[in-house]
């Protein structure tokens, strides 16, 4: 992927919240410079040459269409941020491009939307006559204590593995713009836009495929004010043809929580937990060993839905 010289150019398609995440972890890899962004929204934009200019980044091609950037020869490599809904369309012109490109998550909001982009990915083409590469990003495989999770249950070391549970606890959804994803419709739904990535972790570390799925979910606390319709908390319990089975546990108003994921892996042999960090701090009780309270600030419940950044330490509760 990277040119004669050994760099990788980057170009960054929506520079809202995740792309802007993508701009300051591509900032740290020395051998990829961002050269291109694109995306309609000016404010977004200006955000992304603010931050590129004050990392020292200078000769930065900064378009509102991204078809614009896709025409660009000096662009090897691109990152696709927008909304959910637009991925179907934005990935038919990044395929043809024959440019290679990492797509966040999700692929797209429907099944037949996603079974297209695969089949046009395979299709020969792009640099020396090869399919480009495409990759949605999943990087909750990647958060350390997950991966030494699944290193751990690949090894074998507990043995075959019976029963997955992951619960996530966190903050509602962030304010985007337009509030494109406080909609089923633009999202594909909560279970799609937030839960891929534990429904990828189900399947990576049982190493099979889903046969039954049983959910339950609804829209109990957050964005009642405003016309969305996504949930916020759900049970969703899925068995694996290995006869494995597992379960998520979503609750989208629980930012008072020590860890916000937790993976609980139980095979015949042992048990193996992997906890992703909170982004607040608790207070335990000593007197009674593992119970913990955890109270919601009544600030950040009045405020959470004009809120474009996850709350501080101190604003999750105590």
């Amino acid at each position: 992927m990277p040119n004669q010289q050994g760099e990788l150019r980057l170009g960054v398609i929506g520079t809202g919240c995740i792309g802007m995440e993508h701009i300051r972890n591509a900032l740290l890899l020395p051998s990829v410079r961002v050269v291109a962004i694109a995306d309609p929204h000016e404010p977004s934009r200006q955000t992304a040459l603010a931050e590129l200019q004050h990392a020292g980044v200078r000769e930065v091609v900064a378009l509102e269409r991204d078809a614009e950037m896709l025409q660009l020869s000096g662009v090897d490599a691109v990152l696709v941020c927008t909304p959910n809904d637009t991925h179907h369309a934005v990935m038919r012109q990044v395929l043809a491009s024959g440019k290679h490109c990492l797509v966040e998550k999700p692929l797209c909001t429907l099944i037949s939307h996603c079974a297209e982009t695969v089949a046009l990915a395979r299709q020969p083409g792009g640099f020396g006559g090869t399919a480009p590469l495409l990759w949605c990003g999943m990087e909750y495989r990647y958060i350390p204590a997950i991966a030494r999770l699944i290193q751990e249950a690949d090894q074998g070391l507990i043995g075959d593995l019976r029963m997955l549970s992951i619960r996530e606890h966190r903050f509602p959804f962030l304010k985007k713009v337009g509030n494109w994803n406080r909609t089923n419709e633009r999202t594909g739904g909560t279970l799609v836009e937030k839960c891929v990535h534990f429904f990828d972790l189900m399947r990576r570390i049982l190493r099979s495929e889903p046969r039954r799925i049983f959910a339950s979910g609804g829209q109990e606390v957050n964005h009642k004010s405003v016309d969305s319709d996504v949930l916020d908390s759900a049970y969703v319990i899925v068995d694996f043809q290995s006869g494995a089975r597992a379960m998520l546990e979503l609750c989208m108003f629980a930012e008072a929580s020590k860890h916000q994921e937790e993976v609980s892996l139980v095979g015949t042999r042992g048990k193996l937990e992997a906890f992703a960090p909170s982004h607040g701090t608790k207070q335990d009780d000593e007197s009674e060993v593992n119970f913990r309270r955890c109270l919601r600030s009544s600030k950040f419940i009045a405020e959470y839905e004009e809120r474009a950044r996850p709350p501080a330490d101190l604003e999750c509760g105590t």
